[in-house]
């Protein structure tokens, strides 16, 4: 089966580009702040080892542009094949730690140009300004997330490489009939839930702070934990368990829906099914393509940020 995906070798401004697509698989969840492709194409005897970016379009979109992790060429009866595994250039964001200790004054600008350089990576640039503590270890994006948090109180998220602080709002509509879904369903997912949250006070005393996840104690999972004095929140220090409740629920109950073909839906976008989902943004997606054509699988999240 012909398909619509042309993928995009780049070495500098030069292109190579391959249309035959044997499979491809895209994944994208609005928790984790980059991309994930993989795909086999169809090639030619052509040097890939000097790839330093990776692109695919489907049909006139570019639907994803991500990093070369790993490019395999090979040949197999007489015939030239390339596979890849990228992810999307936010994924850097990841790999790179912050310097440690209180850094104020800071801007969304600030925070995304200061630090370090991240190619094709934009952001929303959200006005105010405010301080990020950063502990040993943490990265750029837990940077991001504490200081996106603080701004707007909702979890950042990732669209193809730009960096959302806003809820998704005003974002396009997928409508599905009965017809179309090959299966639709809910799951539902205690393993991340926290029930109660311990926190040091500034001074170091123990359960200085203390709050109930009512959610994870009402389906009777007991699970403490201790924390020692966020810095990151000491303006307001009962948001530093708020935050970490409202992420222990991530996820924790879903709808889903499965079709086949694909719509080139992005994280954000408002899917509608019936009366078993109604205008609720995507928070999941995962889209592949083989010899029997597309096939896509669309999660909307009930949790406390979505």
């Amino acid at each position: 089966m012909t398909s619509p995906l042309t993928l995009s070798l780049w070495h500098g401004q030069e292109c190579i580009t391959r249309s035959q697509c044997l499979s491809f698989s895209l994944d994208k969840e609005i928790y984790t702040p980059y991309d994930t492709l993989s795909a086999e194409f169809l090639a030619d005897s052509v040097d890939y080892s000097l790839i330093d970016r990776i692109s695919l379009d489907f049909e006139t979109a570019c639907i994803f542009n991500g990093l070369p992790d790993e490019i395999r060429q090979y040949q197999k009866n007489h015939t030239a094949f390339v596979r890849i595994k990228s992810k999307s250039f936010t994924s850097l964001l990841l790999q790179n730690e912050l310097e440690a200790g209180m850094h104020s004054n800071l801007t969304v600008e600030s925070l995304l140009t200061s630090f370090y350089q991240f190619p094709f990576v934009t952001y929303e640039n959200l006005s105010g300004s405010g301080y990020i503590f950063v502990k040993a270890g943490n990265t750029m994006w837990d940077g991001v997330v504490s200081f996106g948090y603080k701004l707007t109180g909702h979890y950042p998220y990732v669209l193809q490489n730009h960096i959302c602080f806003s809820p998704p709002q005003n974002r396009p509509e997928h409508s599905f009939t009965a017809n179309q879904i090959l299966e639709s369903g809910s799951e539902f997912n205690t393993t991340r839930l926290i029930s109660h949250y311990h926190m040091e006070d500034i001074l170091g005393n123990p359960n200085g702070y203390q709050q109930e996840n009512p959610f994870a104690s009402g389906l009777h999972i007991v699970r403490h934990k201790q924390i020692p004095f966020d810095n990151s929140f000491r303006h307001d220090p009962d948001s530093a368990l708020t935050f970490r409740n409202h992420y222990s629920n991530r996820a924790s109950r879903a709808k889903y829906l499965i079709y086949n073909g694909f719509r080139n839906e992005t994280l954000g976008d408002s899917i509608s099914y019936n009366t078993f989902i109604q205008s609720q943004p995507l928070c999941r997606m995962h889209a592949s393509f083989s010899a029997n054509g597309f096939r896509t699988m669309l999660w909307c999240y009930q949790d406390s940020f979505y």
